[in-house]
Parts: structure tokens; C-alpha cells; sequence
């Protein structure tokens, strides 16, 4: 089972992928820039997941994280954040469509509940971010950044959901507390 699992955004997108033998592919990429057209962030993504499909020899299944609903950003956003996010998820759903791979868009509430546990409400976004890195750490990832950490969370998410226990897994016993010191 070859999976590939995205945490988009224009400024800094996480992807991971694992063909389910070797080490996952872990990396993070800048689609654009306050003055890139929202097509060529489209363009970019699409080179990036075919580029990581091909280093996977193929893909079987896509993992998304569901962009936020704007009723839940309380007027904290613009159209145009608002449009490239849902166009960013459009588009890989087209990707994998058009692939004729598996495509599933994921609450971040499901996967996170999943791969760093729960968390009382109200969690403050950097200390959620920050428990995705500590919690990818403890399963031997050297993420450099948030979003690469969000993308491991969700290709183990992914992981679960198809059956799978993969080698960062496998051994596991008791996980740590995060935040622990």
C-alpha cells in the first residue's frame, strides 16, 4: 500500500509518502508568494505530487487535511485565503481522481485526536503544532518544521485507517505524555 498525505497551504505545504517498505518521504515546500497567481500554486502542487509519486513507484490512496470552514475563522480571513485553500484540496482531489488513486479529506481534529491524543478545548494552535512535532519525534522522525511534522500525523493516521501498523509503530508500548518535560 503506497499512501501519500497532505497538510496544504500556499506558504509552506507538508507532504509525506511511504511505499510501505522503505522510510517515509517527509518534506515540506513554499508553493508561492504574496505575488504568485493562485494557477501557478495550483501548477506547483500537481509537479510536487507527481514528483512524490514517482519517487513511491505509484500510489494507492491520498490523505488530505479538510481545509477550516470559514464559519470557524470568524471573519479572521479573506476570500482569497479562503478560495486557495478549498482550491488547494480541489486540487489534489483532481490529482488523485485523475491518478485513479483512493482520495480522502481528513477533519484536523480527526487526525490529530489520533496522533497526538486529545486536547482540552481551546488548545492554542502553536501548542498543537508544537505537540506534532514532539509526538513525530517520539516515533523517530526528524521533522524540520510543523508542517512536515502535520504531514507524518496524517500519513499515520492514513496508516490506521488502512490496516496498516507501520515500522514507527510497531514497537511502540506506552507513548509518553506530550508536553512532558
Amino acid at each position: 500500500m503506497r499512501l501519500m498525505s497532505l497538510d496544504l497551504s500556499k506558504r509552506s505545504a507538508g507532504l509525506a509518502g511511504w511505499d510501505g517498505t522503505s522510510r517515509p518521504v517527509v518534506l515540506s515546500k513554499e508553493l508561492g508568494s504574496n505575488l504568485t497567481s493562485h494557477g501557478m500554486v495550483f501548477a506547483r502542487l500537481h509537479g510536487i505530487m507527481n514528483d512524490l509519486t514517482k519517487t513511491l513507484h505509484g500510489i494507492d490512496a491520498i490523505y488530505c487535511e479538510e481545509p477550516l470552514q470559514p464559519q470557524a475563522l470568524a471573519g479572521h480571513t479573506t476570500f482569497d485565503t479562503i478560495y486557495l485553500a478549498y482550491g488547494l484540496a480541489a486540487h489534489a482531489a483532481s490529482f488523485a481522481e485523475a491518478k485513479g488513486v483512493r482520495f480522502h479529506m481528513v477533519n484536523q481534529s480527526v487526525w490529530r485526536r489520533h496522533f497526538i491524543g486529545r486536547m482540552k478545548r481551546g488548545t492554542k494552535r502553536a501548542t498543537l503544532k508544537d505537540y506534532a512535532i514532539e509526538r513525530a519525534r517520539q516515533l523517530g522522525f526528524t521533522p524540520r518544521n510543523d508542517d512536515e511534522a502535520d504531514a507524518i500525523g496524517l500519513l499515520d493516521y492514513a496508516c490506521d485507517r488502512e490496516g496498516i501498523i507501520p515500522p514507527w509503530r510497531a514497537n511502540e508500548v506506552l507513548r509518553p505524555p506530550l508536553g512532558a518535560a
